[in-house]
């Protein structure tokens, strides 16, 4: 039995709509594919999964997937929740034991950041978490793959928890600023920026460039 990683993501045009008024659709979009390369990188070499899929309704971030020797699987319903339902009832018919769902937008990830959930995760039935800093989950395992219901949305790090507390499944939680930092806002960029000044990371490079053509703006 295999551990299965899935990372979805929206369709480019559609995606980090909350960055319009500081980056233009393209830069936008730039900023998608940077994001999920550096994730994608991270979850391939802590070489803990025995598949790692990109779920999007998005057929051009199939090349993404592929660069990054990940599997790349259409979206046929709408929203988070439908391609994370997707995915989870697509690997347990294929045998996997064990699912993590992580967010393409944590560029800041490490190999080693997976490797400490995992160790946490590796008992069954067992769920561990990794809130971001608004409430939200941006990594989500469970072992096995339906351990609990995925409640994506607002408030989904609270949703999740009492998931596991109704259904009587031990959930661990665990943080860092590297894990609990999403990219939606302006101010979230700057944070970024200020984290990997040196743009070690793809993401962090990105904006660092933009940075340079045009100072991010002031959120109000």
């Amino acid at each position: 039995m295999r551990e299965v990683a899935v990372v979805p993501v929206k369709s480019l045009t559609e995606a980090k709509k909350r960055l319009a008024g500081a980056l233009s659709s393209e830069d936008r979009q730039s900023i998608v594919i940077a994001m999920l390369n550096d994730v994608l990188h991270s979850l391939n070499r802590a070489n803990l999964f025995g598949q790692v899929i990109v779920v999007s309704p998005d057929n051009t971030l199939e090349y993404e997937a592929e660069k990054n020797h990940s599997r790349f699987v259409r979206q046929v319903g709408d929203g988070l929740n439908a391609a994370v339902r997707q995915v989870t009832k697509m690997v347990v018919e294929e045998g996997a034991s064990a699912l993590s769902c992580v967010l393409g937008d944590i560029p800041l990830v490490e190999p080693g950041d997976f490797e400490e959930l995992h160790r946490i995760s590796r008992w069954k039935p067992r769920v561990v978490l990794s809130p971001s800093l608004k409430g939200g989950t941006n990594v989500l395992m469970r072992n096995p793959p339906e351990a609990i219901p995925i409640a994506y949305g607002r408030w989904s790090y609270a949703k999740h928890l009492r998931a596991a507390q109704e259904g009587r499944v031990p959930l661990y939680s665990v943080s860092n600023e590297r894990l609990s930092l999403d990219i939606d806002t302006v101010d979230d960029l700057r944070i970024l920026r200020q984290r990997d000044p040196m743009g070690r990371t793809n993401a962090g490079r990105l904006v660092k460039q933009l940075s340079r053509l045009s100072p991010l703006p002031r959120s109000s």
